[in-house]
């Protein structure tokens, strides 16, 4: 839901993708900033690939997929039709690359990564979730979740889309099916919670708040949604456990 800005950083791993040159989702924006190819770099491919997913992101994340235009997202980038289509082939296969190579290492990295190793996933969740909803701007509430928003309008559009996104949504609870698996052996999640019904219940949960933000803009009427969806989520603890001072 929090952090949504894409902003570039060199020669890291960011999450389970390495990309020469990726990206950081930090602060959600809902405007365009101009990120063209650096002059001298015009002729490396592969700046020129993450240039145009940049302004790819930026431009479907404000207009939405069936408004983005391939015009503007060449105007950004200051990058040629012709370059467009050498990397991408279709305005789907660059969406696709969207999903794959920018929202998804960041839905990873926000939802999964941050209880990868714990054995308390509950008290993981609740801090992570606390933190992400008390740093969210007035572009966030505007703009909402950009995985959520492509599913609302993609997963039944054809095109190989829903697989796309549907990969995203199934790595997600996965890696939250596995903390629940962890936190039942150690003692810190109720031995009758199903961890695949748990996660669903999660991700489902949290894309709602995110569309409650998106749709409301009132901050009160989304922190009173997260506030019952903390509640919930820590009634999957032992009846006798209790949770970890703050």
């Amino acid at each position: 839901m929090a952090g949504f800005l894409l902003v570039q950083r060199s020669s890291l791993t960011w999450g389970l993708t390495g990309l020469p040159v990726s990206y950081i989702l930090v602060g959600m924006k809902c405007g365009i900033e101009t990120h063209q190819v650096p002059k001298g770099r015009t002729r490396d491919p592969e700046a020129t690939r993450e240039c145009l997913l940049h302004c790819a992101f930026q431009e479907i994340y404000e207009h939405g997929y069936t408004r983005a235009s391939l015009d503007r997202i060449l105007a950004n980038s200051g990058v040629t039709k012709g370059a467009l289509y050498h990397h991408f082939g279709s305005k789907a296969e660059l969406a696709k690359a969207v999903i794959d190579e920018v929202i998804r290492p960041f839905m990873i990295e926000r939802w999964a990564d941050p209880i990868r190793e714990s054995d308390d996933p509950i008290t993981a969740l609740r801090e992570h979730a606390t933190e992400v909803m008390a740093n969210f701007t007035d572009q966030e509430m505007a703009c909402g979740c950009p995985l959520n928003n492509l599913v609302q309008e993609l997963a039944n559009a054809g095109e190989g889309f829903h697989d796309h996104l549907a990969r995203v949504c199934d790595e997600w609870r996965a890696g939250l099916a596995e903390a629940f698996e962890r936190g039942k052996a150690a003692g810190t999640v109720r031995e009758d919670v199903d961890p695949a019904a748990a996660a669903a219940f999660i991700v489902s949960s949290v894309e709602g708040l995110a569309a409650t933000m998106k749709s409301s803009r009132d901050r009160e009427v989304t922190g009173s949604a997260t506030t019952m969806f903390l509640q919930l989520l820590e009634s999957l603890r032992p009846a006798l456990a209790e949770a970890p001072a703050a």
